[in-house]
């Protein structure tokens, strides 16, 4: 089924045939939800074709999306605010490869809180709904910190360089040294004092391409 996402001349529409009742996709408002105190959120889903997502919520709103797939390499979609719809839902949309039109709906209300939901549609591949939690793993709290390399190269890995120091400084990490520089490959050593923990970061033109833990 062909889906669409249409700009014209400033005022834009998202013409998917199906389920827009159902999600309530009737635009009505294009003010951005009002940042709130810092908080941070993933709320997680799958997609019928295997990808899994994890959606960011940061400080008021939605900023990004991360994919995964086995065998396939991550995938970053950077999401921006577009509307708010009848239900009084934020609308996000976004790009899968540059290229195939990602919509999220916040069901929340733009209220996001442990166990909120959102609903997230790609063209051609249909919606598929995802929980909040505080990790992009889904586990929620009490992780502990044995998993925190994993979790971190998990984040980075298809970020643009810019994003990914973002990422990192919000990690309380902070940058030491270059390791190496060419014209297209550069490693970054960061630290985080808190306990001691000392990473590489591998950027491929421009892209974060590895972590890799040096303690």
């Amino acid at each position: 089924m062909k889906r669409r996402l249409e700009l014209n001349s400033g005022n834009w529409a998202i013409a998917w045939v199906t389920g827009l009742t159902a999600l309530g996709l009737c635009l009505v408002d294009a003010t951005a939800p009002t940042a709130s105190a810092t908080q941070q959120f993933f709320c997680n889903g799958r997609m019928n074709n295997g990808w899994t997502y994890s959606a960011e919520f940061l400080n008021g709103r939605f900023t990004l999306i991360r994919w995964q797939r086995s065998g396939q390499p991550p995938q970053v979609s950077n999401l921006t605010f577009r509307a708010t719809n009848a239900q009084g839902q934020p609308i996000y949309t976004g790009a899968f490869q540059g290229a195939t039109t990602v919509t999220l709906v916040d069901l929340s209300g733009g209220n996001v809180r442990l166990g909120s939901e959102v609903s997230v549609g790609v063209e051609e591949w249909g919606w598929a709904r995802g929980r909040c939690t505080a990790s992009s793993d889904g586990s929620g709290p009490g992780g502990g910190q044995s998993n925190w390399f994993t979790q971190l190269r998990q984040d980075l890995i298809g970020l643009n360089a810019n994003q990914a120091r973002a990422d990192l400084r919000r990690n309380n990490f902070f940058f030491t040294q270059t390791m190496s520089h060419t014209n297209t490959r550069v490693v970054e050593r960061w630290n985080r004092d808190s306990d001691q923990a000392i990473v590489d970061v591998v950027i491929t033109s421009n892209v974060i391409s590895d972590v890799v833990r040096i303690r």
